[in-house]
């Protein structure tokens, strides 16, 4: 790689850089397995790569487009975390 086109700063490597993006993975997101007939997942990946999407993207594009196809609404969703204080505060209210 010519030097100017090098990176500002490396990509962090090591046991404590995966913890911290573990961290950071498990305070945002919701992991699900997601099991597709042999030969499927590469056609999502080509079209996913068709539409300049990763394939999380385009699935999670299609989840959305399909529930609101089926209740008329958009998907909101809140982080547990903060769910989890919409309740305790409800339960304030409610006491």
């Amino acid at each position: 790689m010519p030097e100017e086109e090098k990176k500002k700063y490396p990509i962090p490597r090591g046991a404590a850089a995966t913890r911290a993006k573990n961290k950071h993975r498990n305070a945002n997101y919701d992991r699900g397995e997601l099991a597709l007939p042999k030969g499927m997942k590469a056609e999502v990946q080509k079209a996913a790569k068709q539409a300049g999407q990763s394939f999380n993207a385009y699935v999670e594009q299609a989840i959305k487009e399909r529930y609101n196809r089926d209740t008329g609404e958009e998907m909101t969703w809140e982080k547990a975390e903060d769910f989890a204080k919409t309740e305790d505060n409800e339960n304030d209210l409610n006491a």
